[in-house]
């Protein structure tokens, strides 16, 4: 029996739920990315010169994926000018903060990935201006230094060193605030200033695996296997990746198109717990090279498709 026609009972079922499964934790991403944008913006105690018109624009667009009513009225009162100055805006900004905090912690603790996931935000509110201050560069350290989970992922190993390169002294020069901004550019993208575009719409994936195997062509394909998987036996997997028109190498490099992360992977594999082949993978994620991630069932799915029309 074929991999297509064994996994076949399994893979339907997991499409009745994978759609809402995505769109919920996607939906997490975005309001975690939020908070965090708001709190990179105050990270400098002050809000600078392009802050107010970056924010407004992440605001609209939050509201836009949720109806989100602090959301819609921190943007009705910054189009209006209610606020009597920085301090009563920051205020303002911190009472959002506080607010969708609980909420979305009242739905689920708050995990890793979440934790990643509001960094991630936090950056791109601090460079939203297109400049990084001494004291923005200080607070993006001091979370560093206080997270377990950003110290040990390889995606910030970069960003890391450069901030306390530059810190060491104490001062932050220009060139050095620029090499802070490309650093996070590569995470995050350019700030608001620079596109005129909310990040909050296309928030980094990073290490985000595809789920969805019409997102996956394994003709011409090099694939990366880790751990043991489900589905089959090593060699079985590989013949059928072959039989899609792929092949199956055994370290990741800069050929590599797809790692597929096995269904018995820690649930921690995205940011503290994982392999050489994964690390490997984030390190060329994070130098701009297009290798993705892949769930095992969705190498399934598309096993099964692609074989079929093979």
């Amino acid at each position: 029996m074929s991999l297509s026609d064994r996994a076949q009972p399994r893979v339907m079922a997991q499409d009745v739920d994978v759609d809402q499964l995505q769109k919920g934790a996607n939906d997490r991403k975005r309001e975690v990315y939020w908070i965090g944008f708001l709190q990179g913006a105050l990270s400098s105690k002050r809000i600078e010169s392009g802050e107010e018109d970056a924010i407004l624009a992440e605001a609209d667009k939050f509201v836009e994926f949720f109806e989100d009513p602090d959301a819609a009225d921190l943007a009705e009162d910054i189009r209006a000018r209610c606020f009597s100055g920085q301090n009563d805006f920051m205020t303002a900004l911190e009472n959002v903060i506080k607010e969708k905090r609980s909420e979305i912690q009242s739905a689920a603790p708050y995990s890793e990935r979440d934790e990643v996931n509001e960094f991630l935000g936090f950056c791109a509110g601090i460079v939203c201006d297109g400049v990084i201050l001494k004291a923005e560069a200080e607070a993006m350290l001091s979370r560093f230094h206080d997270s377990m989970v950003l110290s040990s992922s390889v995606a910030f190993r970069d960003l890391w060193r450069a901030l306390e390169a530059a810190l060491a002294d104490k001062i932050l020069t220009e060139e050095e605030s620029e090499e802070v901004r490309a650093w996070i550019a590569l995470l995050v993208g350019d700030g608001y200033v620079d596109t005129g575009i909310p990040n909050i719409g296309n928030t980094a994936e990073l290490d985000e695996p595809i789920r969805d195997a019409a997102h996956i062509t394994l003709k011409g394909a090099c694939v990366v296997l880790t751990g043991p998987m489900r589905m089959g036996t090593r060699d079985f997997i590989i013949t059928e990746i072959e039989r899609c028109g792929g092949e199956v190498a055994k370290t990741t490099t800069r050929k590599t198109d797809y790692v597929v992360v096995s269904s018995t992977a820690s649930k921690n594999w995205r940011t503290t717990h994982f392999g050489t082949k994964i690390e490997r993978a984030k390190e060329l994620i994070v130098e701009g090279y297009k290798l993705r991630f892949v769930t095992e069932p969705a190498l399934e799915a598309a096993i099964k498709l692609q074989a079929t029309s093979a």
